[in-house]
């Protein structure tokens, strides 16, 4: 499959016509290909995570999983449980804040984001809460990735991720197999996989595996994402003065225990323009990814172009993010109100794309938003970050992995926290 014919997909008509036919233009494939190269399940699941991999004869593990996630994670009380959980565990990184120290913004945000988000999603009881020396681990692991997926001596050429895979295996191996469904405060997600798991007859072993690539999800995209929300809007003071209203007219401000306890938390992207509008611009200036889809059939897109069987559909958001035709003059501006001003239409949707599309659209994007939104708005009502010396500077991006779209920044921003 990496081997055949790559066929890159820029305009907005043939990203839509793509997504028109997600049978025979598929995401799954990549699931099937990439997956053991990443998480190093055996042969057996293989087979399980292949059988009836695009719906062809009814459900498979794939599509079940794939489903319980969407149903999990789509805005209702499944998703405020998971979002109010992490921001309960985030009180504590707040509080420390409060002393008015010097830190290191992206280092910080890792740090907490991680131990939050697991928290949220697995429970009290999972690897990151036992060990907070896992984070390192699963950062090891990300920084490696390509090469893992490359698979050529990867215990050779990518010592440290190689290891950093095999102990958060064995690490969630112990969580399943002391995991009890009836009692566990993970959340409904991993309530969802579990039962998928158990019915595809997934061992302990390789459904922890499997958990080990799901991290990349939870953690790779949201916390650089988080970093640059922090940066971009800190930088601005205007920009900060007018966020920091809106969420006071909301009645979205306090501390983090305070915004899980608001009723109005579900609502931030509506009630909350600005701030999502903001969002949403920081997800087309960082979002640099591609989205991957693999040619099961030969296909006319639009009637005109022809997709040869076993080829491979890239779709990079970068290109399309950075369209002049699609976005104005100021295509190569952060500008924060981009969103809410085209809010009455002008922007083509299928030009934006941080989330993929289609078939395929991200289940997590909910999470990820709220998640970021909320912390973002805490940081606003408590802190005043300035950098440490000089001015603000936005850091550049360090593309580390193919599996994530927003990368790390290549240099941290040493900051000085103030309290309110």
């Amino acid at each position: 499959m990496l081997n055949g014919k790559v066929y890159v997909v820029t305009s907005p008509e043939m990203v839509n016509a793509v997504n028109r036919n997600a049978k025979k233009i598929a995401f799954n494939p990549f699931i099937a290909m990439l997956g053991k190269r990443i998480t190093d399940h055996d042969e057996e699941t293989s087979r399980i995570v292949q059988h009836n991999l695009n719906g062809e004869n009814g459900p498979g593990y794939v599509i079940d999983v794939h489903d319980g996630i969407v149903s999990s994670l789509a805005p209702g009380n499944a998703l405020e449980e998971m979002t109010r959980s992490m921001l309960l565990q985030a009180s504590k990184y707040f509080e420390a804040l409060a002393k008015g120290d010097e830190i290191n913004l992206f280092e910080w945000t890792r740090q907490m984001v991680t131990m939050c988000s697991t928290r949220a999603v697995y429970g009290p009881k999972n690897p990151f809460n036992a060990n907070p020396d896992y984070v390192s681990l699963f950062w090891q692991f990300d920084h490696d990735l390509n090469l893992l997926i490359a698979d050529v001596l990867p215990s050779v050429t990518a010592p440290k991720g190689y290891n950093a895979r095999k102990k958060l295996a064995a690490a969630f191996q112990e969580y399943f197999e002391a995991y009890d469904i009836s009692e566990s405060q993970s959340s409904a997600m991993i309530r969802a996989r579990y039962v998928a798991n158990a019915q595809h007859g997934l061992t302990t072993d390789n459904q922890a595996r499997l958990e080990v690539g799901t991290l990349l999800g939870i953690l790779a995209n949201t916390i650089p994402s988080i970093f640059y929300m922090l940066v971009h809007i800190y930088s601005d003071p205007a920009l900060t003065a007018d966020i920091r209203e809106e969420l006071a007219n909301a009645g979205l401000t306090g501390t983090p225990e305070e915004l899980a306890a608001n009723p109005h938390l579900l609502s931030m992207p509506e009630v909350c323009p600005l701030l999502f509008s903001a969002w949403q611009e920081l997800l087309r200036v960082h979002a640099l990814g591609a989205s991957s889809r693999f040619v099961l059939e030969d296909v006319f897109l639009d009637d005109r172009v022809l997709l040869k069987r076993g080829m491979v559909v890239q779709m990079p958001m970068a290109v399309m993010h950075h369209d002049p035709a699609a976005w104005g003059s100021d295509v190569k501006d952060f500008e924060p109100r981009r969103f809410q001003k085209a809010a009455k239409g002008g922007i083509k949707q299928t030009s934006y794309r941080p989330f993929g599309g289609g078939a395929s659209l991200c289940p997590g994007r909910h999470f990820v938003t709220l998640e970021t939104m909320a912390l973002v708005a805490c940081m606003l009502s408590m802190f005043d970050v300035n950098p440490v010396e000089g001015l603000w500077f936005v850091p550049i991006q360090k593309q580390e992995s193919m599996a994530t779209n927003v990368f790390p920044p290549e240099h941290d921003v040493r900051v000085k926290i103030s309290s309110r």
